[in-house]
């Protein structure tokens, strides 16, 4: 049985915000849905833009109906890379509901076949797994609609451009809406509405700072009119956005690495991330509730084990490693 929805947030091009409520959190996962416009757009017809975690799918299928529209109404799902919490609902949508879904050709291959993708979540979530996420369901082969960087889609009566945006995943992509809106999926990071931090989202096993520098510079470029996050909403002061964004996602990789030469253990870093994130957000005022929202996106050892994999693979000459591993 569904969950109430949590309430949505309509956009002003008349996209809607959905909440997924995801482990029982509002504002933590999203999930964007666009109804088709102008002449070619259909009534009853939309887009999604994120599956979700496939544990959600049923909140969300009540967010849409809660919208007056059909979950049958669904046409494609745009996922900007492959991560449970951003995909994890992929196949559910094409097996339930008929809708073609659109990621980027890197990571096709594990929505078609998540075996893989679930055997590395197993590996943090343990049993876990399966309650926290819901799994994913293999995505039938011809649901798939596997696209390149700088491909024109046309969407729902839009023309939507994909580009690759790698540094969170090789396989993440952003889409580019003809209004200038972008959405970000984590390429710019995590931040809550009324909030200017920006939060890192660095998880194993794929982050790449070089290629995620790039990234930053190829959506300056675009000169965005609004960043739509997955985590969670939409911004449109994209100058401080995206230079917070990689300003700390490079100051939390530097810190993980002064730690290790410090002597630190692993355990000890991962509650120094905890306390770096918590000090960000205090000096701008947030309150427990906001805190626990934006530690909530991404948990202290996923944080840890995405850097500490960053520098062993990116720069192995530089890291030193943990204080209780070095015997």
């Amino acid at each position: 049985m569904a969950r109430v929805p949590p309430p949505s947030e309509r956009l002003g091009d008349d996209a809607v915000l959905l909440d997924t409520g995801h482990a029982g959190a509002s504002g933590v996962i999203g999930v964007y849905l666009v109804p088709h416009a102008g002449a070619a757009g259909r009534a009853g017809r939309f887009d999604l833009v994120e599956s979700g975690p496939q544990v959600d799918i049923a909140t969300v299928e009540a967010g849409v109906r809660a919208l007056g529209l059909d979950p049958a109404g669904v046409e494609r799902v745009l996922v900007t890379h492959v991560h449970l919490d951003h995909a994890g609902a992929a196949g559910a949508w094409a097996s339930r509901h008929g809708a073609r879904v659109v990621v980027l050709a890197a990571g096709a291959e594990h929505l078609l076949d998540p075996s893989r993708l679930l055997a590395s979540a197993r590996r943090v979530y343990g049993d876990a797994l399966e309650q926290i996420w819901g799994g994913m369901t293999p995505l039938p082969a011809d649901a798939l609609e596997a696209v390149e960087d700088q491909q024109e889609l046309r969407v729902g009566g839009r023309r939507v451009r994909v580009l690759a945006t790698p540094g969170h995943a090789r396989h993440h992509a952003a889409f580019v809406w003809p209004d200038g809106v972008v959405y970000t999926g984590d390429a710019a990071g995590v931040r809550f509405p009324g909030w200017p931090v920006v939060r890192p989202a660095v998880p194993p096993p794929e982050l790449d700072l070089a290629a995620w520098d790039a990234s930053f510079a190829r959506l300056r470029g675009l000169e965005p009119s609004e960043l739509r996050l997955t985590h969670f909403g939409a911004f449109d002061d994209v100058a401080h956005h995206l230079a917070a964004a990689q300003e700390r996602t490079h100051a939390w990789a530097d810190a993980l690495l002064a730690w290790a030469d410090e002597g630190c253990s692993r355990s000890e870093a991962q509650q120094r991330i905890d306390d770096l994130a918590r000090s960000e957000l205090e000096a701008v005022g947030a309150d427990e509730a906001t805190v626990r929202r934006y530690l909530a996106t991404s948990d202290a050892i996923m944080t840890v084990a995405g850097l500490e994999r960053y520098w062993r693979k990116h720069h192995p000459e530089r890291w030193p490693g943990w204080s209780d591993a070095r015997g």
